[in-house]
């Protein structure tokens, strides 16, 4: 009986604990959605009544408290406008960033659409916290129709607009945004181009929030706040980022790091013919993938022959993530599979070289495993990963778009005989390591720290509440050089009357002396 109060009591006071948490992951894409995961399958496994909105359902039928409404159907304009158009796009990046932007819109308003999403638009469901991805800001307005607390979480370090929303200081030289591929001392010609650049993307990000408030208000009502005012209210942004792999940027309290690794997962075997193939790979392996957004059959048709000709010349054997079932003039010593469990095979021990498009989260995986790089970023992010990862010491880069043989093989053999590069990268693993919790125990942490206290409206920036010519100290340099002016005018004066006084009573005295 004694026993049965008491299991009754635990059961109670969990219930009593537990939070039901609306987690909204737009972006079709699945380097975005592997970051959210663990989140809601941890918060699921701690009680929580967890619904999410994501194109990658995990369909783990163990979280029994964990809801998917399914968005797959958006990868068809993902794959079929976006990541087509980033390969074969010519114009600028601002451009190219303003189509981005309009499309994701396009994605955005299909899933709107869908008839699960309008459901829970017209419910009565009540909600304790609304967590959305924070590229897509127009689905913060769930927050508002569900009148509770809301948490912006990306899966990036976080762009420079994110950060302003949520009052957190940036700066274009000391802290460049994320997509600037320049971390540690710049030039004065890359200083001015850091500050042209985040002008520009300012400008397409005001422009992305305008697109994204016609959105909410065609979808939730035109008396909804705007996105600024939504987000200004943000009790908390989770931030894909370490201090490790990342540059020291200041952060307020309402800003959490949560990178380093978090969507790692314990490992697994390998699929027996693929381990049979690399265990039999006698001097070692090449791991070569694009990522999932990237697909390496879309690349250009020169790049990939430059590419099977460097590896045809290799005594080692390359291990392809190829989407197509056939690779024209594959090599004896290449091997090619449409998908592959990237994290094992970078546990394996006769892996030799991780040749990688840059993303964040394939960057964590490799920094973890150990196992140095040559980058070959395409878009995004990418670039300014792989500079941060050349600059530390753990590899070299190429530009595919004037990929040459014998550059791309140079780099390669360097990379991988040179044994400085596997030393560098191990030490960012002891150090990446060494961290009192991990980035997804802060997440949790802070997720029902959240919830407990039904907001952090006490951690807001008071940045938010300061007007810019405030923040920048125009009106004191105002008040400053009014003063210095007002000192040094009336020491004009002063100096100007006592030169006429003296002046005058040395003509007086001459007169006399005549």
């Amino acid at each position: 009986m004694i026993l049965h109060v008491f299991f009754g009591v635990i059961v109670f006071v969990h219930a009593g604990n537990a939070a039901r948490i609306l987690g909204i992951v737009p972006t079709p894409s699945y380097s975005h959605q592997v970051v959210f995961q663990p989140l809601w399958r941890e918060l699921s496994l701690r009680g929580h009544q967890v619904t999410t909105l994501t194109t990658d359902p995990i369909k783990d039928p163990a979280l029994t408290n964990l809801t998917e409404i399914d968005l797959h159907s958006s990868y068809d304009v993902w794959n079929k406008k976006i990541m087509v158009n980033i390969l074969s796009y010519k114009e600028n990046a601002l451009v190219a960033i303003i189509n981005f932007i309009t499309q994701l819109i396009e994605i955005e308003d299909e899933q709107m659409r869908n008839p699960n999403v309008q459901a829970l638009l017209k419910s009565d469901e009540k909600y304790d916290l609304v967590i959305i991805e924070g590229f897509m800001p127009a689905m913060s307005a769930f927050a508002v129709k569900f009148q509770c607390p809301l948490i912006a979480m990306v899966s990036t370090a976080g762009h420079s607009g994110l950060h302003n929303l949520i009052g957190n200081p940036t700066h274009p030289v000391l802290y460049p945004d994320v997509i600037y591929p320049y971390d540690e001392e710049m030039s004065l010609s890359q200083r001015i181009s850091s500050v042209v650049s985040t002008f520009l993307f300012s400008l397409a990000s005001s422009y992305g929030n305008s697109l994204q408030d016609q959105l909410m208000k065609k979808h939730f009502g035109s008396n909804y706040p705007s996105i600024d005012e939504i987000m200004g209210n943000t009790s908390m942004l989770f931030v894909n980022s370490d201090n490790i792999f990342h540059k020291i940027q200041p952060l307020v309290p309402s800003v959490v790091q949560i990178g380093g690794g978090s969507h790692l997962r314990p490992p697994k075997p390998l699929p027996h013919d693929l381990k049979e193939q690399l265990d039999n790979a006698n001097n070692g392996f090449i791991y070569f993938s694009l990522g999932s957004n990237v697909k390496s059959k879309n690349i250009p048709m020169e790049t990939r022959i430059t590419i099977l000709e460097t590896f045809s010349e290799l005594p080692y054997t390359v291990l392809w993530k190829f989407e197509a079932e056939n690779l024209p003039n594959q090599p004896d010593n290449v091997i090619i599979s449409k998908w592959l469990p990237q994290q094992d095979v970078l546990r394996h021990p006769n892996i030799k070289l991780f040749i990688t498009q840059g993303g964040l989260q394939s960057s964590d995986e490799t920094i973890h495993s150990g196992v140095p790089i040559v980058g070959m970023p395409f878009f995004g992010d990418q670039a300014a990963n792989i500079k941060k990862m050349v600059t530390k010491g753990v590899g070299l880069s190429v530009e595919y778009t004037t990929l040459e043989k014998d550059d791309f093989k140079g780099k390669i053999l360097e990379v991988i005989q040179n044994p400085k590069y596997r030393n560098r990268v191990n030490e960012l693993v002891a150090l990446v390591r060494d961290q009192p919790m991990t980035g997804m125990e802060r997440a949790v942490w802070w997720t029902e720290y959240v919830i407990r206290n039904k907001g952090a409206a006490h951690l807001r920036s008071p940045l938010l509440d300061m007007p810019w010519y405030q923040y920048l100290l125009l009106d004191v340099f105002a008040v400053l050089l009014f003063c210095f002016a007002f000192t040094a005018y009336t020491f004009y004066i002063l100096v100007r009357f006592l030169s006429r006084f003296i002046r005058r009573l040395l003509n007086n005295r001459d007169k006399k002396l005549k």
